[in-house]
């Protein structure tokens, strides 16, 4: 059964309070952020009535109070060299109107007032690695660049660090490690902390701390009426409740306040074993899973791949500690491999090595699904894939994996803490297998029969899982596809506290009117129009 009755009950705390008064008015909350409407030429225009250019005029004003430097316009090579920053072509391919790089949130909260006056749309870009076009850029409006938020500075006693979204995780565990330090963050050198934290966020030490959602202490919160505001344990609870993996739907996160954990080196890589030793990596990846709790210092990754023209799966693993041969690893490492990178290492570097195998300058697509955890399933996912993946081998630099981890109890446990997340899985549901079908590949023409068969193994795999009893709905936002409810997948009870909490916060609806991109509260970002479905 979800995690649906703390939910349900705080739904009416959270529907009879407005932070937003009934008479706000955006041009005395510009002015309260030093923009005054009547002193930039042609905004004031605007008070009374829409402008078809209201983009061209927003963009126009930002420069002309935070300067050419904070704005990018189209033909600069600056802004094309944001353009091509993103991690997939299709969010690459999109050409917002102007892109504002703001250095302190009172510049974020103006972004948002001027967007609610001129009502052109925005979208927020923290490290940029979502697979689709507009989930954190946006086509003709404004895109916020969060790249100037990158602090990262550690509490005297070491127990916290606050870390801002315009940091990418190399960069974090890079800053920290001196200290003998990390934070539960991304497992990939290039991913953004924004994005990960507020979708959850799977970390190498989430049996032993949980996600990284769980382990934010505060968030600095840019709201729909431009206030700057804590959101933590003690202040504006239920907004904190509904940050922890309810996504961009809330506010602009300008910091994470989060626990700092010790870590010095660790042990982790690759190994790569041929289609003989599928049933015997198969077994190991399900011991591990059902044994977590044994050894929370262990976790792993397993992936089916096609690599020319051969079936391949790598199990990527690690330990949290400098060991090399820890006992709980034991049944993986007597498989016979083909390759092996693991060694004692950073984590710094570790992520490097994860990064080597997400490279940009490709179309990308990832989808999401989560069953309970079963030995026999895994073996039903893998064929599955197999078989899917014969009517897209001939595409052009096609890279594809169906790549499997596990929610382990432990995970689930740590959920628990700090009032809980929004994400509605509780410690009877596990362990679970989490689903991350990603694929990469070079032309467009591919574009449809590639999303076909991804959501062929979705919606095959989910069927035989319904049959079998181990199906959940739930649908991890940092792997879905556009095209799935992500949201919806959190239990009904769940969905209801998070509208309701973005009612109280945001009642204009800015977060979900003019912020469109990403996932939502209220259904999947995009149809399906493939594959005659």
């Amino acid at each position: 059964m979800r995690l649906q009755l703390l939910a349900a009950a705080s739904v009416g705390v959270a529907a009879c309070f407005t932070f937003e008064p009934a008479d706000f008015d955006v041009v005395t909350a510009l002015l309260d952020v030093g923009v005054d409407v009547f002193q930039v030429p042609g905004l004031s225009d605007l008070v009374d009535r829409s402008w078809s250019n209201a983009c061209s005029m927003a963009c126009s004003t930002l420069q002309t109070i935070f300067g050419n430097g904070s704005v990018f316009m189209p033909g600069e090579s600056d802004y094309q060299a944001f353009t091509n920053s993103y991690w997939s072509v299709q969010q690459a391919s999109v050409d917002p109107r102007c892109v504002f790089r703001p250095a302190e949130a009172r510049q974020v909260s103006a972004l948002v007032l001027l967007s609610r006056l001129s009502q052109c749309p925005f979208a927020v870009k923290s490290g940029g690695h979502a697979a689709f076009a507009g989930a954190s850029s946006i086509q003709g409006g404004i895109t916020v660049s969060l790249s100037r938020f990158n602090q990262v500075s550690l509490s005297e006693n070491k127990q916290s660090a606050t870390i801002g979204p315009g940091n990418v995780w190399y960069d974090v565990y890079t800053a920290l490690e001196p200290h003998q330090v990390t934070v539960i963050g991304g497992r990939v050198a290039g991913i953004g902390v924004g994005g990960l934290t507020l979708g959850g966020g799977i970390s190498f030490f989430s049996n032993i701390y949980g996600w990284a959602c769980d382990n934010v202490l505060s968030y600095t919160v840019v709201t729909a009426s431009g206030t700057i505001i804590t959101a933590s344990p003690s202040e504006h609870q239920n907004l904190f409740w509904a940050l922890r993996g309810g996504g961009n739907n809330f506010g602009i996160v300008t910091s994470f306040n989060v626990r700092a954990i010790p870590q010095g080196l660790m042990w982790g890589g690759g190994r790569f074993h041929l289609e003989t030793e599928f049933p015997a990596v198969i077994d190991a990846y399900y011991n591990l899973g059902v044994n977590a709790a044994k050894d929370g210092n262990a976790a792993q990754i397993l992936s089916f791949a096609y690599v020319q023209n051969t079936k391949l799966a790598s199990a990527a693993l690690q330990y949290a500690q400098p060991v090399a041969n820890a006992s709980i690893l034991a049944e993986y490492m007597s498989i016979p491999a083909i390759g092996d990178t693991t060694q004692i290492r950073s984590l710094a570097n570790l992520t490097q090595e994860f990064n080597a195998s997400n490279p940009d300058g490709l179309r990308e697509t990832y989808w999401a699904a989560t069953f309970k955890l079963d030995r026999d399933f895994v073996a039903f996912i893998k064929d599955v894939f197999f078989e899917e993946l014969v009517a897209i081998a001939d595409a052009p630099a096609l890279i594809p994996a169906a790549t499997l981890q596990v929610i382990t109890v432990p995970q689930l446990e740590h959920m628990a803490q700090n009032g809980g997340n929004a994400l509605g899985l509780g410690t009877a549901l596990g362990p679970l297998i989490v689903l991350n079908m990603n694929m990469m590949w070079s032309d467009a023409a591919d574009d449809e029969r590639v999303m076909t068969a991804n959501a062929n193994i979705v919606r095959r795999t989910g069927e035989e899982a319904e049959k079998r009893g181990l199906q959940d709905e739930y649908i991890y936002m940092n792997y879905a596809s556009q095209y799935q409810d992500v949201v919806g997948g959190y239990g009904a009870a769940n969905q209801e506290r998070l509208r309701s909490v973005a009612k109280s916060y945001d009642p204009a609806g800015v977060w979900q009117k003019l912020q469109p991109g990403y996932f939502k509260l209220d259904g999947a970002p995009a149809k399906m129009q493939v594959g005659g479905k």
